[in-house]
């Protein structure tokens, strides 16, 4: 036996073609396997991926804007980026333990020129509910938007500030 036997495209002087189902080539296949291996790995996990609608493709639907969450002895801190959107679309409402922030944009577009009609229409719903900790006042949230960005400011309680201890950390 010869090791050329063992191959199998070279059995014979005959090439043998490799063809999945649907008739593509591995070759020309692999681009969108992997694109389809990744879409369905995070697709596992309920992580708010930017740019992945959540919940189909329904009206119901919605993007999940990118938020950072930042806690300090005095207060916590919610960045939410809201592109496009002004005050006016944007709702925040918090309760004990959540903050929820909602945005819808409408953006309608009419242009009429020499020789062309331009109709655009341009409509996005995005909503995201933040864990928040025990021990803050929900009686003292602001909320301030610029630029895109919300910043929602919420002041943690005399008793939450007074829990806060150091601790001193020492060379091994």
């Amino acid at each position: 036996m010869n090791i050329r036997d063992l191959i199998p495209w070279s059995r014979g002087g005959h090439e043998v073609q490799v063809r999945r189902e649907g008739g593509q080539e591995p070759a020309l296949a692999l681009p969108s396997d992997i694109d389809r291996m990744f879409d369905d790995f995070w697709r596992r996990f309920s992580l708010p991926i930017p740019g992945i609608w959540e919940g189909g493709d329904g009206p119901e639907s919605g993007l999940v804007p990118r938020v950072d969450v930042r806690e300090t002895d005095q207060e916590v801190e919610v960045v939410a980026e809201l592109p496009g959107m002004n005050e006016a679309d944007i709702d925040v409402s918090v309760a004990p333990g959540m903050l929820t922030i909602r945005g819808e944009k409408k953006l309608e577009r009419d242009e009429e020129k020499e020789g062309y009609v331009l109709r655009e229409r341009s409509f996005g719903r995005v909503e995201r509910v933040v864990p928040l900790p025990d021990g803050l006042d929900l009686d003292s949230p602001k909320a301030v938007f610029k630029d895109g960005v919300l910043t929602v400011t919420i002041a943690k309680t005399p008793e939450a500030r007074q829990a806060v201890r150091r601790i001193a950390v020492q060379r091994a």
